[in-house]
Protein backbone atom coordinates (compact mmCIF):
# COMPACT_ATOMS: atom_id res chain seq x y z
CA UNK A 1 0.00 0.00 0.00
CA UNK A 2 0.98 3.65 -0.59
CA UNK A 3 2.37 5.95 2.07
CA UNK A 4 -1.40 8.04 2.22
CA UNK A 5 -3.18 4.58 2.52
CA UNK A 6 -1.45 3.33 5.66
CA UNK A 7 -1.59 6.94 6.80
CA UNK A 8 -5.25 6.88 6.31
CA UNK A 9 -5.71 3.42 8.12
CA UNK A 10 -3.13 4.30 10.84
CA UNK A 11 -5.70 7.30 11.86
CA UNK A 12 -8.69 5.01 11.39
CA UNK A 13 -7.13 2.39 13.97
CA UNK A 14 -6.36 4.85 16.03
CA UNK A 15 -10.19 6.78 16.24
CA UNK A 16 -11.82 3.29 16.23
CA UNK A 17 -10.05 1.61 19.14
CA UNK A 18 -8.98 3.56 22.43
CA UNK A 19 -7.52 1.49 24.86
CA UNK A 20 -6.62 4.56 26.44
CA UNK A 21 -10.26 6.76 26.77
CA UNK A 22 -13.81 6.11 27.70
CA UNK A 23 -15.96 5.62 24.68
CA UNK A 24 -18.31 9.12 24.17
CA UNK A 25 -19.58 7.97 21.16
CA UNK A 26 -22.57 5.53 20.66
CA UNK A 27 -21.22 4.53 17.12
CA UNK A 28 -18.56 2.69 19.35
CA UNK A 29 -20.10 1.63 21.86
CA UNK A 30 -20.62 -2.14 21.81
CA UNK A 31 -22.48 -4.23 24.23
CA UNK A 32 -24.59 -3.73 27.50
CA UNK A 33 -28.11 -3.41 25.90
CA UNK A 34 -29.43 -4.58 29.32
CA UNK A 35 -27.90 -1.84 31.01
CA UNK A 36 -28.47 0.88 28.69
CA UNK A 37 -31.85 0.09 28.52
CA UNK A 38 -31.61 0.26 32.33
CA UNK A 39 -30.52 3.64 32.70
CA UNK A 40 -32.84 5.32 29.47
CA UNK A 41 -35.61 3.62 31.46
CA UNK A 42 -34.37 4.97 34.96
CA UNK A 43 -34.28 8.69 33.34
CA UNK A 44 -37.98 8.04 32.57
CA UNK A 45 -38.96 7.61 35.76
CA UNK A 46 -39.63 10.66 38.44
CA UNK A 47 -38.06 10.06 40.80
CA UNK A 48 -35.37 7.61 39.68
CA UNK A 49 -31.65 7.66 39.99
CA UNK A 50 -29.05 4.99 38.80
CA UNK A 51 -26.24 3.70 40.29
CA UNK A 52 -23.37 1.84 37.76
CA UNK A 53 -21.29 0.16 39.71
CA UNK A 54 -18.53 -2.75 39.56
CA UNK A 55 -15.01 -3.63 38.81
CA UNK A 56 -12.60 -1.06 37.48
CA UNK A 57 -12.19 -1.34 33.42
CA UNK A 58 -15.56 -2.92 32.81
CA UNK A 59 -17.16 0.27 30.81
CA UNK A 60 -18.88 1.74 34.00
CA UNK A 61 -17.92 5.51 32.49
CA UNK A 62 -18.28 4.84 28.80
CA UNK A 63 -21.86 3.60 29.15
CA UNK A 64 -22.12 7.05 30.85
CA UNK A 65 -20.79 8.85 28.54
CA UNK A 66 -22.95 7.85 25.81
CA UNK A 67 -26.24 7.92 27.19
CA UNK A 68 -26.98 11.49 26.22
CA UNK A 69 -26.12 9.85 22.70
CA UNK A 70 -29.06 7.45 23.06
CA UNK A 71 -31.23 9.49 24.17
CA UNK A 72 -30.46 12.05 21.59
CA UNK A 73 -31.31 8.58 19.20
CA UNK A 74 -34.45 7.29 20.79
CA UNK A 75 -36.26 10.52 21.99
CA UNK A 76 -36.86 14.03 20.46
CA UNK A 77 -36.29 15.36 24.45
CA UNK A 78 -33.67 18.47 25.51
CA UNK A 79 -31.52 17.54 28.45
CA UNK A 80 -29.04 20.29 30.06
CA UNK A 81 -26.21 17.90 31.51
CA UNK A 82 -22.69 17.97 33.68
CA UNK A 83 -20.73 15.30 35.10
CA UNK A 84 -18.21 15.52 37.65
CA UNK A 85 -15.08 13.45 38.57
CA UNK A 86 -14.90 12.77 42.16
CA UNK A 87 -11.47 13.36 43.55
CA UNK A 88 -10.21 12.40 47.11
CA UNK A 89 -10.70 14.65 49.76
CA UNK A 90 -13.65 16.36 47.73
CA UNK A 91 -16.43 17.86 50.15
CA UNK A 92 -20.38 18.12 49.25
CA UNK A 93 -20.29 21.79 48.55
CA UNK A 94 -17.09 21.54 45.89
CA UNK A 95 -18.98 18.56 44.15
CA UNK A 96 -22.25 20.82 43.07
CA UNK A 97 -20.20 23.70 42.52
CA UNK A 98 -17.97 21.86 39.81
CA UNK A 99 -21.17 20.50 39.00
CA UNK A 100 -23.22 23.79 38.65
CA UNK A 101 -20.76 25.75 36.97
CA UNK A 102 -21.43 23.62 33.51
CA UNK A 103 -25.36 24.43 33.95
CA UNK A 104 -26.86 27.80 33.22
CA UNK A 105 -30.06 29.38 33.97
CA UNK A 106 -31.70 32.44 32.68
CA UNK A 107 -32.64 35.04 35.73
CA UNK A 108 -35.66 37.23 36.37
CA UNK A 109 -34.31 40.09 34.17
CA UNK A 110 -33.80 38.10 31.03
CA UNK A 111 -29.78 37.75 32.20
CA UNK A 112 -27.96 34.48 31.66
CA UNK A 113 -25.30 32.72 34.67
CA UNK A 114 -24.29 29.82 35.90
CA UNK A 115 -26.19 28.07 38.63
CA UNK A 116 -22.96 28.04 41.05
CA UNK A 117 -24.10 31.51 41.60
CA UNK A 118 -27.38 30.64 42.66
CA UNK A 119 -25.96 28.28 45.01
CA UNK A 120 -25.47 29.68 48.66
CA UNK A 121 -22.83 29.02 50.74
CA UNK A 122 -22.42 25.54 52.93
CA UNK A 123 -25.60 24.03 50.97
CA UNK A 124 -27.79 21.66 51.89
CA UNK A 125 -29.93 19.04 50.23
CA UNK A 126 -32.72 21.76 49.98
CA UNK A 127 -30.24 24.10 48.76
CA UNK A 128 -29.30 22.01 45.77
CA UNK A 129 -33.58 21.16 45.02
CA UNK A 130 -34.14 24.68 45.10
CA UNK A 131 -30.84 25.11 42.64
CA UNK A 132 -31.79 22.71 40.41
CA UNK A 133 -35.63 24.30 40.06
CA UNK A 134 -34.05 27.48 38.41
CA UNK A 135 -33.52 25.39 34.90
CA UNK A 136 -36.57 25.65 32.49
CA UNK A 137 -35.23 21.93 31.09
CA UNK A 138 -34.86 18.37 32.71
CA UNK A 139 -31.28 17.55 33.75
CA UNK A 140 -28.91 14.63 33.66
CA UNK A 141 -26.09 14.63 36.25
CA UNK A 142 -23.16 11.98 36.26
CA UNK A 143 -21.32 11.99 39.27
CA UNK A 144 -18.09 9.45 38.40
CA UNK A 145 -15.64 7.85 40.39
CA UNK A 146 -17.69 7.93 43.41
CA UNK A 147 -15.52 5.56 45.28
CA UNK A 148 -13.14 8.47 45.94
CA UNK A 149 -15.52 10.18 48.05
CA UNK A 150 -14.70 8.42 51.37
CA UNK A 151 -16.30 11.30 53.72
CA UNK A 152 -18.95 9.76 55.34
CA UNK A 153 -20.72 13.29 55.52
CA UNK A 154 -20.42 13.81 52.42
CA UNK A 155 -22.15 10.64 51.35
CA UNK A 156 -24.78 10.87 53.70
CA UNK A 157 -25.78 14.69 52.33
CA UNK A 158 -25.40 12.91 48.62
CA UNK A 159 -28.06 10.53 49.82
CA UNK A 160 -30.03 13.38 51.35
CA UNK A 161 -30.08 15.18 47.92
CA UNK A 162 -30.99 12.27 45.91
CA UNK A 163 -33.81 11.89 48.78
CA UNK A 164 -34.53 15.37 48.33
CA UNK A 165 -34.79 15.31 45.08
CA UNK A 166 -36.87 12.02 44.73
CA UNK A 167 -39.29 13.06 46.80
CA UNK A 168 -40.27 16.14 44.85
CA UNK A 169 -39.98 15.08 41.81
CA UNK A 170 -37.56 17.07 40.30
CA UNK A 171 -36.58 17.19 36.69
CA UNK A 172 -33.04 15.62 37.56
CA UNK A 173 -31.12 12.27 37.14
CA UNK A 174 -28.09 11.74 38.88
CA UNK A 175 -26.32 8.90 37.23
CA UNK A 176 -23.67 7.55 40.01
CA UNK A 177 -20.83 5.67 38.61
CA UNK A 178 -18.09 4.00 40.79
CA UNK A 179 -15.89 0.92 41.60
CA UNK A 180 -17.51 -1.05 43.93
CA UNK A 181 -18.79 -5.07 44.65
CA UNK A 182 -22.47 -3.25 45.89
CA UNK A 183 -24.38 -0.26 45.71
CA UNK A 184 -23.51 -0.26 49.59
CA UNK A 185 -20.37 0.14 49.42
CA UNK A 186 -20.88 3.40 47.00
CA UNK A 187 -23.25 5.23 49.10
CA UNK A 188 -23.67 3.50 52.25
CA UNK A 189 -26.94 1.66 54.06
CA UNK A 190 -28.69 4.84 53.37
CA UNK A 191 -32.59 2.71 53.74
CA UNK A 192 -34.32 6.28 53.31
CA UNK A 193 -33.43 6.03 49.53
CA UNK A 194 -33.38 2.59 48.38
CA UNK A 195 -36.67 3.17 46.50
CA UNK A 196 -35.07 6.01 45.10
CA UNK A 197 -32.18 4.25 43.22
CA UNK A 198 -31.96 1.95 40.51
CA UNK A 199 -29.02 -0.58 41.03
CA UNK A 200 -27.10 -1.17 37.51
CA UNK A 201 -24.49 -3.73 38.01
CA UNK A 202 -21.78 -3.96 35.49
CA UNK A 203 -19.95 -7.35 34.93
CA UNK A 204 -17.22 -8.46 33.13
CA UNK A 205 -18.59 -8.34 29.28
CA UNK A 206 -19.52 -11.53 27.82
CA UNK A 207 -17.50 -12.43 24.76
CA UNK A 208 -20.05 -11.66 22.47
CA UNK A 209 -20.04 -8.16 23.91
CA UNK A 210 -15.92 -8.26 22.98
CA UNK A 211 -16.24 -9.40 19.75
CA UNK A 212 -18.94 -6.71 19.18
CA UNK A 213 -15.87 -4.15 20.26
CA UNK A 214 -13.84 -5.91 17.43
CA UNK A 215 -16.08 -5.73 14.62
CA UNK A 216 -17.14 -1.91 15.69
CA UNK A 217 -13.81 -0.55 15.49
CA UNK A 218 -13.01 -2.18 12.43
CA UNK A 219 -16.12 -1.37 10.79
CA UNK A 220 -14.53 2.28 11.25
CA UNK A 221 -11.47 1.08 9.29
CA UNK A 222 -13.16 0.15 5.26
CA UNK A 223 -11.12 -1.95 3.64
CA UNK A 224 -9.45 -4.02 6.49
CA UNK A 225 -10.69 -7.26 7.34
CA UNK A 226 -9.67 -10.38 9.91
CA UNK A 227 -9.54 -14.07 10.31
CA UNK A 228 -12.34 -15.28 12.58
CA UNK A 229 -9.31 -17.34 15.01
CA UNK A 230 -7.80 -14.12 15.32
CA UNK A 231 -11.51 -12.10 15.97
CA UNK A 232 -11.81 -14.93 18.69
CA UNK A 233 -8.57 -14.80 20.42
CA UNK A 234 -8.67 -10.76 20.64
CA UNK A 235 -11.84 -11.38 22.64
CA UNK A 236 -10.78 -14.52 24.54
CA UNK A 237 -7.40 -12.70 26.12
CA UNK A 238 -9.95 -9.82 27.42
CA UNK A 239 -11.12 -12.22 30.26
CA UNK A 240 -14.29 -9.38 30.07
CA UNK A 241 -12.69 -6.35 30.25
CA UNK A 242 -12.84 -3.91 27.43
CA UNK A 243 -9.93 -2.52 27.38
CA UNK A 244 -7.84 -4.96 26.38
CA UNK A 245 -10.09 -6.02 23.04
CA UNK A 246 -9.12 -2.20 22.42
CA UNK A 247 -5.66 -2.52 23.20
CA UNK A 248 -5.18 -5.41 21.36
CA UNK A 249 -7.32 -5.17 18.39
CA UNK A 250 -5.44 -1.84 17.49
CA UNK A 251 -2.11 -3.32 17.92
CA UNK A 252 -3.09 -5.92 15.11
CA UNK A 253 -4.35 -3.84 13.41
CA UNK A 254 -1.46 -1.59 13.28
CA UNK A 255 0.89 -4.42 12.72
CA UNK A 256 -0.59 -5.63 9.78
CA UNK A 257 -0.92 -2.15 7.99
CA UNK A 258 2.80 -1.97 9.11
CA UNK A 259 3.31 -5.19 6.88
CA UNK A 260 1.33 -3.71 3.97
CA UNK A 261 -1.57 -5.82 4.46
CA UNK A 262 -4.92 -5.44 4.66
CA UNK A 263 -6.17 -8.59 6.29
CA UNK A 264 -5.54 -9.18 10.20
CA UNK A 265 -4.26 -12.41 10.46
CA UNK A 266 -2.82 -14.91 13.63
CA UNK A 267 1.03 -14.15 13.06
CA UNK A 268 -0.03 -10.18 13.67
CA UNK A 269 -1.28 -11.56 16.99
CA UNK A 270 2.52 -12.18 18.43
CA UNK A 271 3.93 -8.76 17.35
CA UNK A 272 0.78 -7.19 19.23
CA UNK A 273 0.91 -8.49 22.20
CA UNK A 274 5.11 -7.72 22.57
CA UNK A 275 3.92 -4.29 21.46
CA UNK A 276 1.28 -4.34 24.45
CA UNK A 277 3.31 -5.47 27.61
CA UNK A 278 6.46 -3.72 26.40
CA UNK A 279 5.17 -0.22 25.37
CA UNK A 280 1.44 0.07 26.27
CA UNK A 281 0.92 -1.62 29.94
CA UNK A 282 4.55 -0.21 31.37
CA UNK A 283 2.27 0.89 34.24
CA UNK A 284 1.92 -2.60 35.08
CA UNK A 285 5.15 -3.65 34.81
CA UNK A 286 6.88 -2.11 37.67
CA UNK A 287 3.86 -4.49 40.12
CA UNK A 288 4.54 -7.32 37.98
CA UNK A 289 8.22 -7.02 38.79
CA UNK A 290 7.70 -6.87 42.93
CA UNK A 291 5.79 -9.86 42.81
CA UNK A 292 7.65 -12.35 40.42
CA UNK A 293 11.46 -11.48 40.85
CA UNK A 294 13.10 -14.07 42.80
CA UNK A 295 15.75 -16.44 42.96
CA UNK A 296 16.01 -19.03 40.35
CA UNK A 297 13.82 -22.18 41.18
CA UNK A 298 11.19 -20.45 43.38
CA UNK A 299 8.76 -20.66 40.79
CA UNK A 300 6.70 -17.08 41.25
CA UNK A 301 6.29 -16.45 37.52
CA UNK A 302 4.48 -19.54 36.59
CA UNK A 303 2.51 -19.31 40.39
CA UNK A 304 1.21 -16.09 39.13
CA UNK A 305 0.70 -16.90 35.40
CA UNK A 306 -1.13 -20.06 37.05
CA UNK A 307 -3.19 -17.90 39.18
CA UNK A 308 -3.97 -15.34 35.92
CA UNK A 309 -5.38 -18.60 33.82
CA UNK A 310 -7.09 -20.21 36.97
CA UNK A 311 -11.00 -19.85 37.29
CA UNK A 312 -13.21 -17.83 38.97
CA UNK A 313 -16.21 -16.45 39.97
CA UNK A 314 -17.86 -13.74 38.89
CA UNK A 315 -16.18 -11.45 41.10
CA UNK A 316 -12.51 -12.44 40.12
CA UNK A 317 -11.91 -14.77 43.16
CA UNK A 318 -10.23 -18.20 42.82
CA UNK A 319 -9.39 -20.85 45.31
CA UNK A 320 -5.86 -22.53 45.84
CA UNK A 321 -7.24 -25.52 44.07
CA UNK A 322 -7.90 -23.85 41.04
CA UNK A 323 -4.82 -23.18 40.20
CA UNK A 324 -3.11 -26.51 40.44
CA UNK A 325 -4.08 -27.94 37.05
CA UNK A 326 -2.95 -24.40 35.41
CA UNK A 327 0.69 -24.49 37.09
CA UNK A 328 1.04 -28.06 35.99
CA UNK A 329 0.24 -27.32 32.77
CA UNK A 330 2.98 -24.32 32.94
CA UNK A 331 5.74 -26.39 34.54
CA UNK A 332 5.49 -29.68 33.35
CA UNK A 333 5.25 -30.67 37.34
CA UNK A 334 3.20 -32.02 39.49
CA UNK A 335 2.82 -29.46 42.36
CA UNK A 336 0.08 -29.53 44.96
CA UNK A 337 -1.38 -26.67 47.37
CA UNK A 338 1.67 -26.82 49.74
CA UNK A 339 4.02 -26.46 47.39
CA UNK A 340 2.90 -22.76 46.38
CA UNK A 341 0.39 -21.69 49.41
CA UNK A 342 3.33 -19.34 50.62
CA UNK A 343 3.03 -18.02 47.24
CA UNK A 344 -0.30 -16.78 47.28
CA UNK A 345 0.43 -15.30 50.92
CA UNK A 346 3.03 -13.26 49.67
CA UNK A 347 1.04 -11.87 46.51
CA UNK A 348 -1.32 -11.20 49.40
CA UNK A 349 1.24 -9.09 51.13
CA UNK A 350 4.89 -8.40 50.69
CA UNK A 351 5.03 -9.15 47.02
CA UNK A 352 2.41 -6.18 46.31
CA UNK A 353 0.33 -6.93 47.37
CA UNK A 354 -0.82 -8.36 44.13
CA UNK A 355 -3.92 -10.05 45.28
CA UNK A 356 -6.53 -8.91 47.67
CA UNK A 357 -7.40 -11.99 49.95
CA UNK A 358 -10.95 -12.85 51.22
CA UNK A 359 -10.58 -15.61 53.86
CA UNK A 360 -9.40 -18.47 51.28
CA UNK A 361 -10.10 -16.82 47.73
CA UNK A 362 -7.72 -14.16 46.55
CA UNK A 363 -8.36 -12.37 42.98
CA UNK A 364 -5.87 -10.00 41.60
CA UNK A 365 -5.92 -6.33 43.22
CA UNK A 366 -5.60 -4.48 40.01
CA UNK A 367 -8.48 -6.46 37.28
CA UNK A 368 -6.11 -5.43 34.67
CA UNK A 369 -3.29 -7.00 35.76
CA UNK A 370 -4.76 -10.66 35.33
CA UNK A 371 -4.80 -10.79 31.50
CA UNK A 372 -1.52 -8.80 31.52
CA UNK A 373 -0.01 -11.71 33.10
CA UNK A 374 -1.28 -13.86 30.68
CA UNK A 375 -0.30 -11.43 27.76
CA UNK A 376 3.41 -11.09 29.80
CA UNK A 377 3.72 -15.04 30.25
CA UNK A 378 2.90 -15.27 26.25
CA UNK A 379 5.67 -12.50 25.25
CA UNK A 380 8.13 -14.48 27.93
CA UNK A 381 7.66 -18.02 26.68
CA UNK A 382 5.85 -19.30 29.57
CA UNK A 383 3.24 -20.57 27.64
CA UNK A 384 2.55 -20.87 23.96
CA UNK A 385 -0.89 -19.44 22.30
CA UNK A 386 -2.04 -22.80 21.37
CA UNK A 387 -2.30 -23.83 24.94
CA UNK A 388 -5.34 -20.66 25.45
CA UNK A 389 -7.40 -21.97 22.53
CA UNK A 390 -10.82 -22.96 24.54
CA UNK A 391 -12.56 -20.84 27.10
CA UNK A 392 -13.06 -21.73 31.05
CA UNK A 393 -14.70 -24.31 31.86
CA UNK A 394 -16.43 -25.22 35.26
CA UNK A 395 -14.70 -26.10 38.81
CA UNK A 396 -16.82 -29.98 38.59
CA UNK A 397 -13.86 -31.05 35.97
CA UNK A 398 -10.81 -30.10 37.44
CA UNK A 399 -8.53 -32.03 34.48
CA UNK A 400 -9.72 -29.36 32.25
CA UNK A 401 -7.95 -26.29 32.19
CA UNK A 402 -9.39 -23.24 32.49
CA UNK A 403 -8.55 -21.65 29.69
CA UNK A 404 -5.53 -24.06 28.55
CA UNK A 405 -5.76 -27.56 25.93
CA UNK A 406 -2.80 -28.33 25.40
CA UNK A 407 -1.43 -30.43 28.21
CA UNK A 408 1.85 -32.12 26.49
CA UNK A 409 3.61 -28.73 26.35
CA UNK A 410 7.82 -28.67 26.56
CA UNK A 411 9.12 -28.27 29.67
CA UNK A 412 9.87 -24.43 30.41
CA UNK A 413 12.58 -23.36 31.90
CA UNK A 414 12.36 -20.88 34.74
Amino acid sequence: MDHRTRIRFVAQINQSFTPGAPIDSRDLFAGREKQVQKVIGTIFQKGSHPVLFGERGVGKTSLANTIFDFLTFATDNSYSRARLNCADGMTFDEMWRIIFKQLVFTASDGSSATLDAALPANPNSENIRETFQLLDEPTIIIIDELDRITDSQTRVMLADTIKTLSDNAIRTTIIMVGVADSVDQLIGEHQSIERAIKQVPMPRMSKAELLQIVDNGLSKCPGLSIVSELRERLADFAQGLPFYTHMLSREVALHAVNADRTLLAMDDLDGAIREAVDGQLETNLTLYNKAVTAPRGKYFKPVLLACALAEKDEKGYFYARNVTGPLRVITRKNFGIPNFAQHLRDFSESRGPIFERDGRRYRFAKPLMGPYVILRGLADGLIRESQLSHPPVTSSEPEQLSLLSDVSAEPIDI
